[in-house]
């Protein structure tokens, strides 16, 4: 497997600039991003996935610059999801899946069993612009497993925004075992509960910078979650520890006339 490393890259676009130093998700883990909109979560993993080109330093793959890397190189390497996909053309399901394979090739996952593993097997041969936000979110995750080959990295930028507890926890699942088997897992949410399922590791990000990386069972602490997000944070008990929520009736009380 190789290293993932953001080796203090510096990315400007317009008057904001993205510069969180050196950090170093662990391949094994999954990596939860965690903070307000527009701190720089979404450029972070468009620096991973070579999209965006920094104007100093780099993100490195194996110790090249992911950004450097040739198209069906950094296919076989890195797997995004967008938050918000869009397909043109008038695919189906099945098809925008397999579209997952078109730069480098299938992963050990087929196109089948990926939809399969987003639960959306029934649906293979619904046109996609027909479907559902959040089974359109579904797919496109299911694609990004099916290009995935193990010990890469997987990018997942509101990745359940839209989609249903029963079905995120299905999602959960398979990304959780695909970081067993080596991937480096990046997953950026506003979801607080989804980042105590998901998280080995939490990386705080606010105006552009690295505000603290490390073990989620520290970071994700209500007292230290709370402080980071501004707003009252409540823990209760799960199958993997704490669950935490924002307490957003503290704040409408205190802010009530």
């Amino acid at each position: 497997m190789s290293a993932l490393c953001y080796e203090s890259p510096a990315l400007r676009v317009g008057g904001f600039a993205f510069e969180p130093g050196e950090v170093r998700p662990h391949p094994g883990r999954v990596t939860v991003l965690l903070g307000p909109n527009g701190g720089g979560k979404t450029t972070a993993l468009r620096l991973a996935a070579g999209l965006a080109v920094p104007g100093s330093g780099r993100v490195a793959l194996g110790g090249v610059a992911v950004h450097a890397m040739r198209p069906p190189e950094r296919a076989r390497a890195v797997a995004m999801v967008v938050q918000r996909p869009q397909v043109s053309a008038p695919f189906t399901a099945l098809e925008v899946v397999a579209l997952g394979a078109a730069a480098a090739g299938a992963g050990p996952c087929s196109a089948g069993e990926a939809l399969r593993a987003v639960g959306l097997s029934g649906r293979a041969g619904v046109p996609f612009a027909q479907m559902s936000g959040g089974e359109q979110q579904r797919v496109a995750v299911a694609r990004a497993f099916h290009q995935h080959r193990p010990g890469g990295v997987l990018l997942l930028d509101e990745a359940f925004a839209a989609v249903d507890p029963p079905e995120a926890a299905s999602i959960v699942a398979a990304v959780r075992i695909r970081a067993a088997a080596g991937a480096t897992v990046l997953v950026a949410t506003h979801d607080l509960a989804l980042a105590s399922a998901l998280a080995d590791d939490a990386w705080f990000v606010a105006g552009g910078r690295t505000a603290a990386f490390g073990p989620a069972k520290d970071l994700l602490a209500p007292a230290v979650l709370g402080a980071f997000l501004g707003v009252k944070v409540t823990a209760a008990t799960g199958a993997r520890g704490p669950v935490a929520a924002a307490d957003l009736a503290d704040r409408l009380q205190a802010e009530s006339p």
